[in-house]
């Protein structure tokens, strides 16, 4: 996958997200003269505004490790953080009690790998833990070798209150009422987090930042 159509695939989901979150905004924004349809529109839009911030994030991530794949680099030319992932199913094995030779063959074999060519598969990498807190998210953009913005940190209470638990609210049952005002916040936000994400994902292919040296993506013809 070369990097237009990385980013193509990228902004093909976002579109694709953006548009059904503008309806919904149109729908919550529509349904005020009706309370009982407003209730059912304000509480079903909470649960897919999670929907589309988890899904984004997760379909982005793994097509973001996808692309890693496909530019084929040596593990050793790539960031500590993919390096551990390709060698993890080795250290998998490692334990309190194992034997001082199981080790010594253990670091054999991570120093062969490190020398291969890079593939993971992107699931077992991006783990949403079907709860996308920001803890969560920070542990996934750690994985992919990513900085946690600031934009991302001034807006933990909103993905863990507004986002994380209001979905389980409703999700689990509870009949819990929202204000039109408070979900047309919801989704607006959502739509903010995507874009600077897609964003951000999209800097990182283009700059070769999975690098372990992103100023050499050129000239090694990685990109």
């Amino acid at each position: 996958m070369d990097i237009q159509k990385f980013a193509e695939r990228v902004q093909k989901g976002l579109a694709h997200r953006k548009v059904e979150l503008s309806r919904l905004s149109l729908l919550v924004t529509g349904s005020h003269q009706d309370s009982s349809q407003q209730s059912v529109i304000c509480r079903s839009s909470i649960v897919l505004a999670y929907a589309h911030w988890e899904g984004f994030v997760k379909q982005i991530s793994k097509l973001y490790v996808g692309y890693v794949n496909s530019c084929e680099v040596p593990v050793l030319d790539l960031k500590p953080c993919f390096q551990a992932a390709h060698v993890q199913t080795h250290l998998n094995r490692a334990s309190k009690g194992v034997r001082i030779p199981f080790l010594a063959e253990l670091l054999d074999k991570i120093d062969v790998d490190r020398k291969a060519t890079f593939f993971v598969d992107p699931a077992k990498l991006v783990d949403t833990e079907s709860n996308l807190t920001s803890e969560v998210f920070r542990n996934i953009i750690a994985s992919i070798g990513l900085v946690y913005l600031e934009f991302y940190s001034t807006r933990q209470v909103f993905i863990d209150e507004k986002l994380v638990f209001s979905r389980n609210q409703v999700a689990h049952g509870e009949l819990v009422p929202f204000r039109s005002v408070e979900v047309l916040e919801r989704i607006e936000t959502v739509r903010i987090l995507l874009d600077m994400y897609a964003n951000q994902v999209l800097d990182a292919a283009r700059d070769g930042s999975f690098l372990k040296i992103p100023g050499n993506a050129s000239a090694t013809g990685y990109l």
